[in-house]
């Protein structure tokens, strides 16, 4: 008989994985409208960011990448 609370998990990480690519997918898509309307140079500052936020930015970016490639993996192995 199956572990209930395993099973439990098993479809909350799944449930997490497709949120992830259906929301990467949208960012995505929001990303590319932005540049093909300009509108991409209305919300990014022309100097930049400040410089104190650049190592806070390169860890949301990391922690971000790494649950974006988790997310897609999971969903790869669904069709092997």
């Amino acid at each position: 008989m199956p572990n209930p609370d395993r099973e439990q998990s098993r479809i909350a990480n799944n449930r997490l994985a497709v949120a992830v690519v259906v929301g990467s997918l949208l960012v995505l898509a929001a990303v590319g409208l932005f540049y093909r309307t300009g509108l991409g140079t209305a919300l990014v500052p022309s100097h930049g960011p400040a410089a104190d936020a650049v190592p806070l930015f390169g860890l949301i970016a990391v922690v971000l990448l790494v649950l974006v490639v988790w997310s897609w993996g999971r969903l790869f192995s669904w069709f092997e």
